[in-house]
């Protein structure tokens, strides 16, 4: 029995290879129609690469390694060169690069290959670095309280101010967290520490935390219950949310059930840090929409059991709708009971929170043998395969015009 079911398995495996190949030359894309290939006339496309906030422009970084890193800006309707900005100002190695909300600046990031620390520049259409922020274990671009600001994260050990038990030294990790605004460097709210013992507590705020959310500006955890002297009882722990510029509790909510509760924590500890975004449910069933804290369901126009469940790639928003594309498995369930490989198409879905509706937009194979990353808006899609063999960018991009919203 055992034999059959690997016979079976090569068997689907191989016409799934001849599928491929011949449908590779036939098919291409589902509701999206390929409308340009930019590719430069020396060194490569780097990894970043964004559509502005209108989805009208887009922008790519043309490397040479070691030498040069220039922002391209290309009109996404027409097609046409806008303008070069060269970064070398601030780094020659960005690991991403957007467009700030007035369409004038661009706001890009630099990371520190051995110690993963960020450091962050607004960088004008002339090339000058206006500010910079960092270095920082994480830098997170975010709309806070309607601001076009960065949050700036950062972890260190301090040592702490009580006795040390013998042989050992005590240490307190701080986190230190503060929201400047992009438009003008200004920091929004207060710059706030969170000094945590071995076990995640703050004494001084009878605080445990377990997750970050809303760009770092939120750490929720177990609040301590306070005394109530008219009980002459302490009442229970409940779940806290403390705001970090503002250093208050913005909410206490009470544990109902401690077993459902303590579950629910463990899945956001997963899938902290981030104000929203789509992630694959803890059973493997079908996708979420996670947002301050509560999952929504979100139906697929396939049923998620075709696709590979560690295929999800997200475009993650602070606000509008968000993107996400997941990979047809050739070979998943229904195809191997068939004994017939299916195409393994890439869909990309547009997620409307407003409606709790995802629309499946358009689908294409992937790039053939090769790693590739993505941007999307309403109306584009592009795409770049990935360099084999090397570790960044590629030497193409391919921007594709989507169908009308179906």
């Amino acid at each position: 029995m055992r034999r059959i079911r690997i016979c079976s398995a090569v068997a689907v495996l191989c016409l799934w290879g001849l599928a491929r190949a011949a449908m590779a030359e036939t098919i291409e894309a589902e509701h999206a129609e390929l409308v340009a290939t930019l590719s430069p006339d020396e060194g490569f496309i780097d990894d970043p690469f964004a559509f502005d906030h209108a989805g009208s422009r887009l922008l790519y970084v043309n490397s040479d390694t070691g030498t040069s890193a220039t922002v391209v800006v290309v009109d996404a309707l027409q097609r046409t060169e806008l303008m070069r900005v060269s970064l070398k100002a601030f780094t020659l190695r960005p690991s991403k690069v957007e467009f700030a909300l007035d369409g004038e600046h661009f706001v890009v990031w630099t990371e520190d290959s051995k110690t993963g620390r960020k450091r962050v520049a607004l960088i004008d259409k002339k090339g000058k670095v206006i500010r910079k922020f960092g270095p920082a274990l994480d830098i997170v671009r975010s709309n806070y309280e309607g601001n076009d600001a960065l949050v700036v994260h950062d972890v260190g050990a301090i040592k702490s101010r009580k006795k040390a038990s013998a042989g050992e030294e005590p240490v307190v990790v701080r986190h230190s967290v503060a929201v400047y605004s992009l438009a003008n460097g200004k920091l929004i709210g207060k710059k706030s520490n969170l000094d945590l013992d071995a076990t995640d507590r703050s004494p001084e705020l009878d605080f445990t935390l377990k997750y970050w959310i809303e760009d770092f500006t939120i750490a929720v955890g177990i609040k301590g219950g306070a005394w109530d002297a008219k009980e002459d009882q302490r009442s229970p722990d409940f779940e806290g949310w403390y705001v970090m510029p503002t250093q208050t509790f913005a909410k206490r909510l009470p544990i109902k059930d401690l077993v459902a509760h303590r579950e629910h924590m463990a899945r956001m500890v997963k899938f902290a840090k981030r104000s929203r975004d789509i992630v694959v449910r803890h059973n493997l069933s079908g996708v979420d929409f996670i947002e301050d804290g509560a999952f929504t369901s979100i139906s697929l126009a396939e049923p998620f059991h075709h696709y590979d469940a560690q295929s999800l790639v997200t475009q993650a928003s602070s606000e509008g709708n968000l993107f996400f594309t997941l990979t047809i498995d050739p070979v998943h369930p229904d195809a191997a009971a068939a004994r017939r490989a299916v195409t393994p198409w890439m869909d990309l879905y547009e997620y409307n929170p407003a409606t709790k509706k995802a629309v499946r937009r358009a689908r294409l194979l992937p790039p053939k043998g090769r790693k590739h990353t993505w941007r999307a808006t309403t109306n584009n899609w592009a795409i770049m395969p990935r360099h084999i063999g090397f570790d960044r960018g590629g030497t193409k991009l391919l921007l594709y015009q989507l169908d009308a919203k179906r």
